[in-house]
């Protein structure tokens, strides 16, 4: 079983399973065995933060994770009301036990700022992760998590050598938008990690089980 960690979309295929992501005023909902509800900070209101907060309040029972939540200083979004949102996402899942996703875009050490003041200790997970490797190893040290999706197959992207420092156990694989098939991040990833997939399939099965769904260690 191939475990995505991050997706938009419910796997249609048997040998697959993931969290699929919802972000607020995303319409329809897609129906899923297992999702994650967030506040993306390029989907939040224009003013009032309040229905994006009853929104994330009211679905999270039902959710394995929060997320897509974070910090993005590319997006239009003004940064206190991002701070804001990202803030509530703190809390929620602090309240609820719920492993965190984020999405971060030139934010890392505000990122983790704002996790250290909130004292969070649920599972932290990077998604999209494509940054340097001293980047990486910044947030394994801080008890992160990376996963890597498409960034793998890029010519000049820093996503392969993140890879190879990350330890076992420390990082996960992800389709977010459905660029490339999971079955071939998860080819690219055995490669880059000289190991096999089959391999690599059973390992992420089991971290995605303990970390997202409490099933284990």
């Amino acid at each position: 079983m191939r475990f995505n960690a991050h997706t938009h979309f419910p796997a249609h295929d048997t040998g697959e399973t993931g969290i699929v992501g919802i972000f607020f005023t995303q319409n329809p909902e897609p129906e899923a065995p297992y999702r994650s509800f967030g506040l993306h900070p390029r989907y939040l209101p224009d003013a009032n933060l309040s229905p994006a907060l009853a929104w994330l309040n009211d679905r999270l029972p039902g959710a394995v994770a929060v997320g897509e939540a974070g910090l993005d200083k590319l997006c239009d979004t003004p940064w206190e009301r991002q701070v804001e949102a990202f803030d509530h996402c703190i809390e929620a899942a602090t309240q609820h036990h719920l492993p965190l996703i984020i999405h971060c875009v030139r934010a890392y050490d505000e990122v983790l700022a704002q996790l250290k003041k909130h004292q969070f200790n649920q599972p932290v997970i990077f998604h999209g992760f494509d940054k340097h490797p001293n980047t990486a190893r910044q947030l394994l040290a801080a008890g992160c998590y990376l996963s890597f999706g498409s960034a793998l197959f890029r010519e000049n992207s820093h996503a392969a050598e993140a890879l190879r420092v990350c330890p076992e156990r420390r990082y996960f694989l992800e389709t977010d938008m459905g660029a490339v098939a999971l079955i071939e991040v998860y080819k690219r990833a055995a490669n880059l990690r000289g190991v096999r997939k089959k391999e690599l399939e059973a390992a992420l099965w089991k971290l995605g089980k303990e970390v997202f769904l409490g099933l284990g260690h």
